[in-house]
C-alpha cells in the first residue's frame, strides 16, 4: 500500500498537464561554431634547404657579458658552493680578527657563526656524495679547531685570576694561548685555500 501511493501521485502529476509552459528560446546560434569546418591550413614558411644552407647568420657574441649571462642562461650555483662561500666569509673574518684587535668576544662570536654553518651542513649533506668532499671534511675540522680555541680563551678570561701558573694554570697563560691562536692561524690558512679552490 505505501509503494502505491507515491507512484499513483506521480501518475496524477504527469497527466494533469503540469510542467512547463511557455515558449523556448532560440539557441540554435550558441551553436554555430559546430557547424562549420576548419579550413585547411599552409605553411607559413616555404621548406627549401638551398635557401636555408645559403642563409648568412651572425656568429654567436661569446665575448659579450650580457649574452653569455642573460641569454645563455648560465647554471646557478649549487647549495652546497653556497654554503661553502658563507664559511669562506666567515673564516675570512676569523683571519682579519686575529691579524687586528684579536679580541675574545669578536673571536668568539665568529667561531660560534662557523660552528653553526658546520652544523647546518652537517645536517643538511648528511648521507649525501658532499658529505665525502674533502671541503666539507675541512669545515667540519676547522670548526671543531675553532670551538676548542674559542672555549679556551673564554675560559682563560675567567680563571686566570684565580690560578697560578703551574699545572692546570699554565693552559691558560697568555704564552699558550698565543700559541694556540698561532697554531689556528695556520689551520685557518690552510682551511681557506682548500674551500676557494673548492669554491
Amino acid at each position: 500500500m505505501k509503494k502505491i501511493v507515491p507512484v499513483l501521485l506521480l501518475a496524477a502529476i504527469i497527466t494533469s498537464g503540469a510542467g512547463y509552459k511557455g515558449k523556448l528560446p532560440d539557441i540554435k546560434s550558441e551553436f554555430e561554431y559546430e557547424r562549420h569546418e576548419p579550413g585547411t591550413s599552409r605553411p607559413l614558411y616555404n621548406h627549401n634547404h638551398e635557401e636555408v644552407k645559403n642563409l648568412k647568420l651572425a656568429p654567436a657574441p661569446k665575448d659579450n657579458k650580457t649574452y653569455i649571462d642573460i641569454i645563455m642562461k648560465k647554471e646557478p650555483t649549487s647549495p652546497y658552493l653556497n654554503d661553502i662561500g658563507d664559511v669562506i666569509k666567515i673564516l675570512e673574518k676569523m683571519q682579519d680578527c686575529i691579524a687586528t684587535d684579536n679580541e675574545v668576544q669578536r673571536f668568539n662570536a665568529l667561531a660560534s657563526a662557523l660552528i653553526d654553518n658546520a652544523d647546518f651542513m652537517q645536517a643538511r649533506y648528511k648521507n649525501k656524495p658532499e658529505e665525502h668532499y674533502v671541503s666539507f671534511k675541512k669545515v667540519i675540522e676547522i670548526s671543531t679547531k675553532a670551538r676548542s680555541l674559542a672555549t679556551l680563551r673564554c675560559e682563560a678570561e675567567i680563571y686566570v685570576k684565580y690560578l697560578p701558573y703551574s699545572n692546570e694554570g699554565q693552559a691558560y697563560s697568555k704564552d699558550n694561548i698565543n700559541k694556540q691562536i698561532e697554531y689556528f692561524s695556520k689551520d685557518l690558512e690552510s682551511a681557506l685555500k682548500v674551500l676557494r679552490a673548492a669554491d
